[in-house]
C-alpha cells in the first residue's frame, strides 16, 4: 500500500514542480522582485512537464512521441521568450511553430473527422481576422511573415484537434490544444499591443496548463 502511494506521489511530483514554479513566476511578475526569477522558474516549470510526460508514459505510443517532441520544442521556445530581444523572440516563435506541427501530427494519428475539422475552421476564422487587424499593423519584415505563418499553424492545430475530437471523442486533448491556442493570443498582446500583468497571468497559466494536459494525456481516457 505504501509503495503504491509513493509511486503515485513520484508520478505527480513533476506536476507540483510546474505548478509551484508557475506560482512563484506570477508572484514575481506582479511585484517585480527580481529579473533572475523568471529564467529559473520558467526552466523549472518546463522541466516539470517534460518529466511528467515521461512518468505518464507518453513515449509508449505513436501519438505520445509526437506530443513529447512537441513538449520539448515548447520548452525550448519558452526559454527563448525569456529575453525581450526580437531575435530571441523570433527563434522562440520558430520552436513553438514546430511544436504546433508536432501536435498536429499527434492529432492525425488518432484519426480525423472531416466534419469537425471543417466546422472548426469556420469558428477559427474570426480569430484570424482579429490577428490580421490588430496584430499585423505592429509588425514588419521577418516578424510579419513569422506572425502570419505562426497564426496559420496554430489555427491548423486547433482544426486538427477538433477533427481528432470528432473522431475519438477525447475532449481532454481538445482542451489542451484550446488552452495552448488561447495562450498565444496573450503572448501576442503582451509583445505587440500592451504589456500588462493580465497577459502574463492568463497567458502563462493557460500555456502551462496546456502542456501539463498534453503530458498526462495517456492517463486520461476522455
Amino acid at each position: 500500500m505504501k509503495s503504491s502511494v509513493d509511486t503515485k506521489l513520484a508520478s505527480h511530483s513533476p506536476i507540483y514542480v510546474t505548478v509551484c514554479a508557475l506560482s512563484v513566476l506570477l508572484i514575481n511578475e506582479f511585484f517585480g522582485y527580481s529579473k533572475y526569477v523568471k529564467p529559473v522558474t520558467k526552466t523549472l516549470a518546463s522541466i516539470g512537464f517534460l518529466i511528467a510526460g515521461v512518468n505518464y508514459e507518453l513515449l509508449d505510443s505513436d501519438q505520445g512521441y509526437y506530443v513529447f517532441i512537441g513538449l520539448i520544442l515548447s520548452a525550448i521556445g519558452d526559454v527563448m521568450l525569456i529575453s525581450h530581444r526580437p531575435l530571441f523572440f523570433q527563434i522562440g516563435a520558430v520552436f513553438f511553430l514546430a511544436a504546433h506541427i508536432m501536435y498536429c501530427g499527434a492529432f492525425i494519428t488518432t484519426g480525423i473527422s472531416i466534419k469537425w475539422f471543417l466546422l472548426s475552421i469556420v469558428v477559427i476564422a474570426p480569430a484570424l481576422l482579429i490577428v490580421y487587424k490588430y496584430i499585423l499593423p505592429y509588425t514588419s519584415g521577418i516578424m510579419r511573415k513569422l506572425v502570419i505563418t505562426y497564426t496559420i499553424a496554430i489555427s491548423w492545430m486547433m482544426a486538427f484537434a477538433s477533427g481528432s475530437y470528432g473522431y475519438s471523442g477525447r475532449a481532454w486533448l481538445l482542451g489542451a490544444a484550446f488552452f495552448f491556442y488561447l495562450s498565444d493570443f496573450f503572448v501576442a498582446r503582451q509583445r505587440f499591443l500592451k504589456r500588462a500583468f493580465l497577459n502574463s497571468l492568463c497567458g502563462l497559466t493557460l500555456y502551462y496548463a496546456a502542456q501539463l494536459m498534453f503530458a498526462v494525456s495517456p492517463s486520461i481516457s476522455y
